[in-house]
Parts: C-alpha cells; structure tokens; sequence
C-alpha cells in the first residue's frame, strides 16, 4: 500500500498525533515530532523504549526464527483450514477493512483477504525480520496496492479509532504481558457492532493430561504467559458479546501430523481428519472465539 494511502489509517502510537511523510523513508508526528523509519518499505512504528520485557524478548526470538524462513510463499492445508476458520462466517460478508494481529513471516491471513475476499487488509508483527517478507510476498502475490504490513506492538496499536470491520489474533494474546491492554486497543480501532477472532491455546485442566509435558515445553520455549478457557475470555472481553466458539487441536490431529510426518496422507484423508477436529470438544488444544463489540 502506498505510504501516502497508508496515512489515512494509522497515527503515532506514542501521543496519537497524525503522522506524515519525510523523504522516502521516515515518518515524524504532527505533535512531538516523534520519527520512525520505514524500512524496505515497512513501517515501523513502535519505539523500543516503550516495550516491556516481555515484548522485547519475544521481538528477539521472532527477529531469529523468521531470519531462517525461506522467500517461499506456500498456502499448505494447515494454512488454509485457519483462513476457514477466520473467513467462512455469515458476517463476513459485510466486512470491508481487515487487520490481522501478529500476522508473521508469511503474512497469509492479511494476503489472502486481499485476494480471495478483496478486502483492504492490514498485517502487524513486533518482528521486522517478519513484516519485510511478508511485504514481500504481497508484492510477488500483487496485492501490496491492497495491503499493509507494520512493525508494531499489539498492546499499542497505532491506528486510528474505528477503523476496521474485523480483527483476528492468532496465537498472539498469550504472548502478552498485558493481554487486558491489548484488548483495549482492539475496542478502539474496530468499529462499532464489528468483530474480533481470537485463537489462543486452551486451558490445561480442559486438554488431556498426557499432553500437558508437551504443552508446558512449548510455553517455555516460545514465551507463552499463559492459557485460556471459554470462561477466561469472556472475563477478559469486556466490551464484547460472545458470538461463538470451538475447538481444535484432539487426539485425532495428532495422528493427523504423525502420518503427515511419515508422507503416509494425502489431502482427501488430511481433511477428513480435520473436519473431524474443529468442533465444540472442550479437549482440544487451541480454543477459537468469535466477539462483537457492542
């Protein structure tokens, strides 16, 4: 997207101020002249010395693990069953403006609701290392005219208020020092009566016990801050009515990533199993929500 078309939707997420263009690659705001620089065309809008601890370890560890994707664009099926999940909802029809939250290296989720549902779709990342490929992968799948990727933190967001139809967050919220923040943030930017997606991992008292070494390993390595459950949530989504939510994650997917792993599926079996995993089975161990905000 156009830096100049960009201006339009974001603000600096220091003291909210409008932000404008000098030369070709910085933006200053129009209040405490605060600057931040574009870099290979990728806005980033955030200053180190506003991220907590958390925020600046988990921008270490994301900078180091995307470094080593490769420049390959690939909608595998793992990939596609999560745009199900995002996309294929009756209200969705009426979205027009989109912004997926922690949207990483491949930035799949903002590209593919430009080109499979021609939304104008925004994508953030706290890693740079992310958003530069992901802009560039919008650029190979043309669609940059129609998208955007920031540097930024999800618990300031720098965009204006009322502005989106619909946000996602996808294994963002438990990375969070203060998830309550972030939720705060989305209140702001989407719209009123619009909605918000979120996929966290559930609960450990909901998952079977087996799992939890696995799972506890996991929180450790990536810096997850915790777990949630359906009622968890909605403690937390203050603002928000519950519209709907599901599961995924069972026992049967793990027999779904074993006989990947062996080359021992093909798709029509793969989504057999996966039909069969996304449903109200409180064992999973991903928990999606659908919100709206009233």
């Amino acid at each position: 997207m156009n830096i100049n078309k960009l201006l339009k939707y974001i603000y600096c997420p220091t003291c909210q101020s409008n932000l404008r263009l000098i030369g070709k690659d910085r933006l200053i705001c129009t209040k405490k002249n605060h600057i931040f620089p574009i870099v290979k065309g990728v806005p980033v809008l955030l200053q180190k010395s506003e991220l907590d601890n958390q925020e600046l370890n988990q921008t270490v560890w994301f900078d180091q693990h995307y470094s080593k994707f490769k420049n390959k664009y690939d909608l595998e099926n793992w990939r596609i069953s999560m745009l199900n999940r995002i996309f294929n909802h009756s209200f969705t029809k009426s979205v027009k403006i989109y912004l997926d939250v922690g949207c990483g290296a491949t930035g799949y989720t903002t590209i593919e609701a430009a080109k499979q549902k021609k939304w104008l779709s925004f994508g953030i990342d706290i890693s740079l290392e992310a958003m530069v490929k992901a802009n560039k992968h919008a650029v190979k799948n043309k669609v940059d005219g129609q998208t955007a990727f920031i540097v930024a933190s999800a618990q300031n967001l720098p965009f204006k208020e009322n502005i989106f139809d619909y946000v996602s967050f996808i294994s963002v919220l438990e990375h969070l020092e203060k998830d309550s923040l972030a939720v705060k943030q989305v209140q702001n930017i989407l719209k009123k009566n619009k909605y918000f997606y979120i996929c966290v991992p559930n609960a450990y008292h909901k998952i079977l016990p087996l799992i939890w070494p696995f799972y506890y390993y996991n929180d450790i390595k990536i810096g997850h801050k915790r777990h949630y459950s359906i009622r968890s949530l909605n403690r937390l989504l203050k603002g928000f009515t519950p519209k709907k939510h599901f599961y995924n994650g069972h026992l049967i997917k793990f027999l779904q990533l074993f006989l990947s792993k062996l080359k021992f599926i093909n798709d029509n079996l793969w989504w057999k199993i996966e039909k069969t995993d996304v449903n109200n089975n409180q064992s999973g161990v991903q928990l999606n929500a659908i919100y709206q905000k009233t």
